[in-house]
């Protein structure tokens, strides 16, 4: 594969790379020393944890408004409002979310919170040599399969990485509190981090790497497992 195809997806994880001072596009994520300790915020000690947690990617965080998302774009403004109406406080709180911020990341929704960090998890663990080059590039593709299909821009899964940030930041609130502490997020120091490092450090990066690009698809290694996720 070509390396600018490599490039473009290795910035699935972008907005990781922008939070902790890592390269956008080496395939190791930290070039020299490592510097990400996956056994303490993942619990990711071995290969077999890690291709475990992939599944994530389906089935992760971003399930929790994945509903809404396609609710508000096929609801008419009455039935918006209507099912807003049925919904229990917290439900409604989120549903409000994502209609508040569907304009930005589109239909979506957060689904890049969950792609970018397992981006991330491959990246890193190719530098703890838990996976070879190849399977971080298959799987890579299998992620920017569903990027694509998510989204129409780069744009649009940076937001959609940010906003499912935001939620996950919150959502140790309570009820009563959950609604305030999601319009505090965009004045959250690392949030506005992530953002700013973009801007400054991968804008020109990205507008060189179109998201239509063509990237080759990579064939399946075989030294990976049957049931790994793909």
């Amino acid at each position: 594969m070509e390396e600018t195809a490599q490039h473009w997806l290795h910035a699935l994880s972008a907005p990781m790379a922008a939070l902790n001072g890592a390269s956008y596009t080496a395939a190791e994520y930290f070039e020299g020393d490592d510097q990400s300790d996956l056994e303490r915020w993942w619990g990711i000690s071995n290969r077999a944890q890690l291709l475990d947690m992939l599944g994530m990617a389906d089935n992760g965080h971003a399930t929790e408004l994945s509903e809404a998302y396609w609710q508000f774009q096929r609801c008419l403004p009455s039935e918006w409002q209507a099912l807003l109406a049925r919904l229990p406080a917290r439900e409604r709180i989120k549903h409000e979310y994502a209609a508040r911020t569907f304009a930005d990341c589109g239909p979506g929704g957060t689904r890049a919170w969950d792609l970018g960090r397992m981006s991330f998890l491959l990246r890193a663990g190719l530098k703890k040599a838990y996976i070879t080059v190849d399977e971080s590039l298959y799987l890579h593709y299998r992620l920017a399969l569903r990027a694509r299909h998510y989204y129409n821009r780069w744009d649009t899964y940076l937001a959609g990485y940010v906003f499912g940030k935001a939620l996950w930041n919150a959502s140790g609130n309570s009820d009563e509190a959950l609604a305030a502490e999601l319009e505090r997020q965009g004045n959250e120091h690392w949030n506005r981090c992530i953002q700013l490092n973009l801007r400054l450090g991968a804008s020109e990066l990205l507008a060189s790497l179109p998201w239509d690009m063509e990237l080759p698809e990579a064939q399946r290694p075989e030294s990976l497992e049957e049931d790994c996720w793909s």
